[in-house]
């Protein structure tokens, strides 16, 4: 069985879990490949993203099962 966590990752801690590039992260978010990030704060510098860890597991588990 899987365990499963609601912990908030950044980008960078994304990239390291999946040995990717921060750029690949931020790439497949904004070309609707990966999971929504949550973002906190109304500007654009000002602001903080994190992605929900249930969230990229999930995401890792599909694509797994599509590539069986």
């Amino acid at each position: 069985m899987t365990s499963h966590s609601n912990k908030l990752l950044k980008a960078k801690e994304v990239a390291a879990w999946l040995n990717v590039s921060e750029s690949a992260v931020w790439k497949w978010t904004d070309e609707g490949s990966f999971p929504k990030p949550i973002r906190f704060g109304e500007h654009k510098k000002g602001h903080a993203t994190r992605w929900v860890e249930n969230d990229i597991q999930e995401w890792l588990e599909n694509k797994r099962e599509s590539s069986d």
